[in-house]
């Protein structure tokens, strides 16, 4: 097999990873195409700019998740989940699970051992640039979906599974097993993004969205959780 058969077999698979499937694989190639290897080999064409570009998306898109997902936290509480959720060290862990390292293409001089982990993450939002400017921010937005979903079941911020501390505060209330309702399916086949409530008592305390039925109910279920113990606690 031939390096141009063996980089598209990689692509095909990353592109499976991300739930995302280019109309434009160009703009996937230049994602993945440091200003090493283009200086290197000649041309314009590298990830800064796409880079530039996706950071601004990814804060817009985590921002807005944040926003619907976390009423009960303020700005700066606000500011400071974003921040954990767009650093450096969570990108790299995401390019490096969708396979980033090998895929992207550097100079000579910077193979091996000097290459520095912050180009996987610049390249980790090029590639959210480019797929802003391949499907617009729907399908972006679904994608950075995919990436802060992947966050939350890594290293979630909860000392606990929410889905199971809520079903335990619950239960020792009295109001019996908490139940998940799919308010709605948007988006293609390929990339669904689900909406869920989670009922205590069989009335409404908390809503969650994310790219499984899993994801969303993990979400639901700390908002539910949030509300139950602020109304258990008030006098």
């Amino acid at each position: 097999m031939n390096f141009e058969d063996w980089y598209n077999g990689k692509l095909e698979k990353l592109q499976e990873s991300i739930g995302y499937f280019f109309d434009d694989p160009t703009l996937l190639r230049m994602a993945l195409l440091h200003s090493s290897f283009t200086h290197e080999h000649g041309g314009n064409d590298h990830n800064e700019r796409l880079e530039f570009l996706g950071d601004s998306v990814l804060q817009l898109s985590a921002s807005h998740l944040l926003f619907i997902s976390e009423k009960q936290l303020d700005e700066g509480a606000l500011s400071r989940r974003r921040a954990a959720l767009v650093c450096g060290n969570s990108l790299r862990r995401w390019a490096e699970f969708i396979d980033i390292p090998t895929l992207l293409r550097t100079g000579k001089g910077m193979s091996g051992g000097t290459v520095r982990s912050s180009i996987y993450e610049d390249a980790a939002e090029a590639l959210f640039g480019a797929v802003f400017l391949d499907g617009g921010y729907k399908a972006a937005d679904a994608v950075i979906l995919r990436y802060l979903d992947f966050l939350m079941f890594l290293s979630s911020p909860e000392p606990a599974d929410p889905k199971t501390e809520l079903q335990i505060l619950a239960q020792e209330r009295g109001i019996g097993i908490p139940s998940y309702e799919i308010l709605s399916v948007t988006g293609p086949s390929h990339q669904p993004l689900f909406h869920v409530r989670v009922l205590l008592g069989g009335s409404p305390a908390g809503e969650g969205r994310g790219t499984s039925k899993k994801a969303a109910e993990f979400n639901a279920a700390r908002e539910g959780y949030t509300f139950f113990t602020k109304e258990t606690a008030t006098p």
